[in-house]
């Protein structure tokens, strides 16, 4: 067996992970101001270059911008990854604490042959869709469909409604409550793909035909192997992902 050596998280990156964490759960917002370099090396006990790196890190992510006024959230999170969003909900927090997310339709359909496949059930089997658009003020910044098994249905009718979810942690923290059932950490993937924009992604995106739009899927099963959602997304061009 080759030898693997566990070293402990580079202490920039632990500071870049806190002030990831804080900008997920919606405690710092777009155009909120961080601490400056100088404070959290004060209040972290580090060196102040160690501070600075963090925060240009935090650049790098595209989760802040740093100009004469300080360093300010410029990320909404609308585009955090769904890896993010299944931590957010792990950690009882709310999977969209500030942003305008808006459901286009809930019901149940027979599924296509790729859901059917991510789902592991039958073509034709009937299973939850539900349609979302995010905004950011009046322009859309992702648009996704989230699918689950048809027998949720029934036990929590309110993954049909166009209502918002309660309790703020989205479809699968509202299973989870009632339930008692989540996906298991190690069992989830993701895939991502530069690719151009179908007319129903045109639509609700607000972009043209054709226009470069990113797209995403993930797949969420629990310890049992059933998946309990595949989402699929599209986000615009210009526009960042937060991947952690």
């Amino acid at each position: 067996m080759t030898p693997h050596l566990q070293r402990p998280e580079p202490i920039y990156m632990q500071l870049v992970n806190h002030y990831r964490d804080v900008i997920a759960a919606g405690d710092l917002r777009d155009g909120e101001r961080l601490p400056t370099v100088r404070e959290i090396s004060e209040q972290w006990k580090v060196a102040y270059t160690t501070a600075a790196k963090a925060l240009r890190q935090l650049a790098a992510d595209g989760l802040v911008s740093t100009s004469k006024q300080g360093t300010i959230v410029t990320f909404m999170e609308s585009t955090f990854s769904p890896a993010d969003r299944l931590r957010s909900v792990g950690r009882g927090r709310r999977i969209y604490p500030h942003g305008a997310s808006k459901i286009i339709s809930a019901a149940l359909v027979d599924a296509p042959q790729h859901v059917a496949d991510a789902l592991d059930v039958e073509p034709g089997e009937q299973v939850i869709r539900r349609e979302r658009v995010t905004m950011h003020g009046d322009v859309p910044v992702t648009w996704s469909v989230t699918w689950m098994p048809g027998e949720l249905a029934e036990q929590v009718p309110e993954l049909l409604s166009m209502a918002p979810i309660p309790g703020g942690g989205g479809t699968i923290g509202l299973v989870k409550e009632r339930l008692g059932r989540f996906p298991k950490a190690g069992l989830d993937s993701y895939r991502e793909c530069a690719t151009r924009a179908t007319a129903l992604v045109a639509e609700r995106l607000g972009v043209a035909e054709g226009d470069p739009v990113l797209v995403g899927e993930n797949t969420w099963p629990e310890e049992s192997g059933v998946v309990l959602e595949f989402g699929e997304y599209a986000i615009p061009e210009n526009q960042w992902v937060y991947v952690k």
